[in-house]
This record gives C-alpha cells, sequence and structure tokens, in this order.
C-alpha cells in the first residue's frame, strides 16, 4: 500500500472514532479498513467495534476529501448500547 493511502486511510479511522465518541460517547476500535478506488468513490469503508465488546459491531464510511461519515451501520446488540446511553441511533436530526 502506498503511504499516501495509509495516511488517507490513518485520517479515515480517527475521523470514525472521533464522530462516534462525540455522538454517542462509545469508545471504538476499527478492526478493517478498505479503500476504495477513487473511480468508485472517495470513501474508506471502515468496520469494527466498541472495545471490549465484540457483539457491538458496526460499519462506516469516511468522505477523505471532506471528512464526512455516512452509511452508519449497526449490530442489533449496538443499537440497544446506544438506546441505553440514551440517544435514539436512527434519529437523523443529531
Amino acid at each position: 500500500m502506498r503511504a499516501k493511502d495509509e495516511k488517507i486511510i490513518e485520517q479515515a479511522k480517527a475521523t470514525a472514532i472521533k464522530h462516534l465518541k462525540s455522538k454517542y460517547e462509545l469508545e471504538v476500535e476499527i478492526t478493517k479498513a478498505k479503500m476504495l478506488p477513487t473511480y468508485v468513490a472517495i470513501e474508506v469503508i471502515l468496520e469494527g467495534n466498541v472495545i471490549g465488546n465484540e457483539d457491538q459491531s458496526f460499519g462506516i464510511s469516511v468522505n477523505y476529501e471532506t471528512n464526512q461519515t455516512s452509511d452508519f451501520s449497526m449490530s442489533p446488540e449496538l443499537v440497544e448500547a446506544i438506546r441505553t446511553k440514551g440517544y435514539e441511533p436512527f434519529d437523523k436530526e443529531k
């Protein structure tokens, strides 16, 4: 992997971790990262889970030009954990 791509992936991981911490108070780790070819999309696809709980897993995309997250998917266990913290993960307003 090229050094530039590695830097993009590391930035995307940091963006996703920061987003999930600020939005849902989650401490997460990224377990998989895949950079899409630029002709497909300018995104890095990430998978991970809440630290210490692999059942609370998620997938999230990060646009590496804007640092915006999108396409957040969650396991049912993670949905329940987020709701336990007092958040509604499917509320588009937050």
